[in-house]
């Protein structure tokens, strides 16, 4: 290590922060820490609602997309947990689980995965963890630029049409490299699956299912909402979608996007006690 990194990094472990700077950072009306979990008989009964309320055909990852990024989005690591213990405690789901809550990033940013996902991990037992992939499928590199790009554009105007056109130049309106960063590092890299991605796929449908269910339970982001309704109900006539998964056609459907939307709801008020965690007003 050269003498100036050295010292830089020596330099930098003795940065402290004031007490009034930390009290700042760490005030309660900042909702700092996460949401705890109700107890694990109220999250069963939680869970066990909306399943009911969905068709007993309706494949179980439908359930556990709309539960993984409810808890996501209302910052409950504690309750992911939970929902992966009510799940079956298997390796399967909690593969699931980890691509829908890469998938949140797209709708609520990176922290609350990070929160999220680094729970599960540590709740885990080893012999799960063990046999999850490590292997990473999503690294750009000079051989799947253009499968990128051209994905991002595929399942933008998958969602969009016929308005794809011009929200990309109201989006570049704003700033011009709006556009290009939502297409390629979300719509291409991460909500599209990569070809070579082994099971489980998250698919077509549940990734209209996850943005609905963040959307909703970050509150105040109506507009986008509304698109990604939309965005499911058209993935309900697009070749091969709704054969993705069981109960596909039923969930791209009125009944099924308000099931999503309801069971979003049911979520944050159980979870949350109707308090606000994410783009709403404070104290609401």
């Amino acid at each position: 290590m050269k003498t100036s990194s050295r010292l830089y990094h020596q330099a930098a472990a003795q940065i402290k922060l004031s007490p009034s700077l930390k009290s700042l950072v760490n005030s309660p009306s900042s909702l700092p820490s996460p949401i705890p979990a109700p107890s694990i008989a109220t999250t069963s009964k939680l869970f066990d609602s909306i399943r009911a309320r969905a068709p007993s055909e309706l494949s179980r990852n439908a359930w556990l997309t709309v539960g993984t990024a409810a808890l996501l989005t209302v910052n409950s690591p504690e309750a992911i947990c939970q929902l992966w213990d009510y799940a079956g405690r298997n390796k399967e789901d909690a593969g699931v689980m980890r691509e829908v809550g890469l998938k949140c990033i797209s709708f609520n940013g990176i922290p609350r995965t990070i929160n999220g996902l680094g729970a599960l991990r540590s709740h885990l037992p080893e012999v799960v963890k063990q046999a999850l992939p490590t292997k990473s499928y999503r690294q750009p590199d000079e051989t799947n630029i253009s499968r990128i790009t051209s994905q991002s554009r595929a399942l933008w105007d998958a969602i969009y049409t016929p308005h794809h056109e011009k929200l990309l130049d109201k989006l570049a309106a704003s700033h011009p490299d709006l556009p290009v960063h939502i297409l390629n590092s979300h719509y291409g890299a991460l909500l599209s699956d990569p070809p070579n991605l082994p099971s489980p796929r998250i698919g077509r449908v549940l990734t209209s299912v996850i943005a609905i269910t963040c959307l909703r339970a970050q509150r105040g982001v109506g507009p986008q909402l509304t698109s990604h309704v939309f965005g499911l109900k058209k993935a309900g006539i697009e070749e091969g979608a709704p054969q993705e998964i069981e109960g596909g056609e039923w969930l791209c459907s009125d009944e099924g996007a308000t099931w999503v939307i309801e069971s979003t709801d049911r979520v944050s008020e159980v979870v949350t006690g109707g308090q606000v965690t994410f783009g709403g007003p404070p104290g609401q």
